[in-house]
């Protein structure tokens, strides 16, 4: 798992970093060996290959300038676009420059000849024009760079893999609003924290691969690790899921019965039924109105069924008695979708759950159990 911090958050905690003894320039430098090691690991042959890094005038686009370093380092044919001129005594731009990579600017490139070229024939570019600053409306030469780059990508025959450094330049990394010149991305690096735009629509449909990029912060440091909101990693949600016997079976991994459905709303039946078998288990029971069944058990050739009376095509209130001798040995139930809000499927309600008084008084259609509370917003098909 990795943190999710506002951009003002990512502010404060590196300030603290640099005051603490890791410098601006040391994250810089972490940060683009982190990217250029995450290119690594999904293109291992990069040597002779054409990597074009759009570069940004401020961190991000050092961070660019570092990954190339590294990257041409590996064998790789590097080549920095200068969305605006930086200053001639940045250092990584000396560096980059040092191993005979080839740098152009915008500035000199009125007809955005080299833009074009460099990159039509790149194997990997890099965005790294705007960082988690950038606030919309999207202007200037970094307007016009990624829209050139954009119709370039539209001309292709063949796609390269677009790397973003931080998050995909035109994203605002707050809100996720984006402006329409943004080029999605196939891979993007977070440097230390997600940001909340990168995962907010419509910016998380421009992301691609989010993945962390190390800046050299230890693992318990304390603006960080106190950050309340995390995203699961999917080698994280991996280790949660237990390891499947050769000799198991089906009856190994539990049952789970799922009441749902009325004749307005039978697919909420099956998708909660799939959703079920997804999640692990092994025994799906839909228990679903009796008119119902022939419809939907082509999707669920795996499932067992429990035909409950219906009224309508809802759950009548005699399916109460036909259900609860059939939970036993059940360890999940789920209960209400596409149910409707047919009065027959309330009755059942009330009368299943009849033993349990904190169970009825939190369903709303009970006259009264909402007395001195706020309304709650109801959706079609739901109870």
């Amino acid at each position: 798992m990795f943190k999710v911090v506002s951009v003002e958050e990512m502010r404060e905690i590196e300030r603290a970093a640099d005051a603490g003894g890791l410098t601006y320039a040391m994250m810089m430098e972490n940060a683009g060996r982190s990217i250029a090691q995450a290119i690594l690991q999904r293109q291992p042959e990069i040597a002779g290959k054409r990597v074009a890094i759009l570069v940004g005038a401020g961190n991000n686009g050092g961070d660019g300038l570092v990954a190339g370093h590294y990257l041409a380092e590996a064998g790789a044919q590097v080549a920095a676009y200068l969305v605006r001129e930086r200053a001639a005594d940045d250092p990584n731009l000396i560096r980059f420059k040092a191993r005979g990579a080839l740098v152009a600017s915008a500035e000199s490139d009125q007809r955005e000849r080299v833009l074009r070229n460099m990159i039509g024939s790149a194997d990997v570019v890099i965005d790294a024009v705007l960082g988690t600053g950038f606030r919309l409306p999207l202007e200037g030469a970094a307007r016009e760079v990624l829209a050139a780059a954009a119709s370039v990508f539209s001309t292709r025959t063949t796609s390269p893999l677009v790397v973003a450094v931080d998050c995909p330049s035109g994203l605002d990394c707050d809100t996720g609003e984006v402006a329409s010149e943004t080029i999605p991305a196939d891979l993007t690096v977070t440097l230390a924290a997600a940001k909340p735009g990168l995962l907010a629509f419509p910016g998380a449909e421009l992301v691609g691969e989010l993945v962390r990029g190390d800046i050299g912060l230890p693992e318990d440091f304390e603006l960080l690790s106190r950050a309340p909101i995390d995203v699961a990693t999917a080698d994280f949600v991996r280790g949660w899921l237990p390891k499947r016997r050769r000799d198991s079976h089906k009856g190994t991994f539990g049952r789970a019965t799922v009441v749902a459905g009325s004749v307005n709303y039978p697919g909420a039946a099956a998708l909660a039924g799939e959703a079920a078998y997804r999640v692990g288990a092994g025994l799906v029971t839909l228990a679903v109105p009796s008119v119902l069944q022939s419809m939907l058990a082509p999707q669920l050739p795996e499932a067992t069924w429990l035909l409950l009376p219906s009224e309508m095509g809802a759950i009548g209130e005699g399916g109460a008695a036909v259900l609860q001798p059939e939970l036993v040995g059940t360890q999940a139930l789920l209960l209400g979708p596409g149910f409707g809000r047919d009065p027959a499927t309330q009755a059942f309600l009330v009368r299943l759950l009849r033993g349990d008084a904190g169970a009825r008084a939190s369903l709303g259609f009970l006259h009264g159990a909402e007395a001195g509370k706020p309304a709650r917003t109801s959706f079609p098909g739901c109870v």
